[in-house]
């Protein structure tokens, strides 16, 4: 592991990686999510909001969802001016366009976006966590998820190591930030998002799940 400043300073990496305009590889990317398996949310558990469900719950509260083109996004500009700075440009079409519930891909724990909000996974709850925005703010790192499978590492977008439209997807020790105050990067999980994203359309990266 390596701490933050030790890290050496990548190539601004989208002109690479998207070689699609960002919205026709983000509308790629949410059309492969909702033709995928994705495993149904138990509604009572998980508290999962009716905006992005498909269908009615069964006996036992499980049911289908999917990403949905939403018009009425308007909490993405406030956490922007909260935050100081303009999320990446692929990221910010993903958000201000669509609507998901937390969905995992290629190792990815990705927040939830809802008009309704949820109260643990939602992408506006979550990014200014009173234990780690603080540190992660000043290492120019904006949280957009998890480690999948129930670790607690944040994942972030690297946003000094990009040029305003994409950049890096690191894995951030959680206890180094909860413990220390320090920002410690475990690994880079793709050189952007646009990488990630075009795993998924071209078929490369792992089926995208619920969690």
């Amino acid at each position: 592991m390596t701490e933050w400043h030790d890290i050496p300073r990548w190539p601004p990496c989208p002109s690479g990686d998207c070689m699609l305009p960002v919205e026709q590889l983000v509308d790629q990317f949410v059309a492969v999510v909702n033709a995928s398996y994705r495993e149904p949310v138990n509604v009572e558990a998980d508290g999962t909001p009716p905006s992005v469900l498909v269908g009615n719950p069964d006996g036992d509260g499980w049911c289908d969802w999917a990403i949905r083109p939403y018009a009425g996004i308007s909490w993405v500009e406030p956490l922007q001016q909260r935050l100081g700075r303009n999320f990446p440009a692929v990221f910010r079409s993903l958000v201000t366009r669509y609507i998901f519930p937390s969905f995992e891909v290629d190792g990815v724990f990705f927040f939830a976006n809802t008009p309704e909000g949820t109260e643990f996974r939602e992408l506006r709850a979550r990014i200014f966590s009173q234990d780690l925005f603080s540190a992660l703010k000043r290492s120019g790192c904006l949280q957009i998820g998890q480690l999948a499978g129930g670790g607690y590492d944040p994942v972030c977008l690297a946003l000094d190591y990009g040029d305003g439209t994409d950049c890096p997807l690191v894995q951030i020790d959680h206890e180094d930030v909860l413990m220390h105050g320090v920002v410690t990067v475990v690994r880079r999980i793709a050189p952007s998002l646009c990488h990630l994203m075009g795993s998924a359309v071209e078929g490369t990266g792992s089926r995208p799940t619920v969690e």
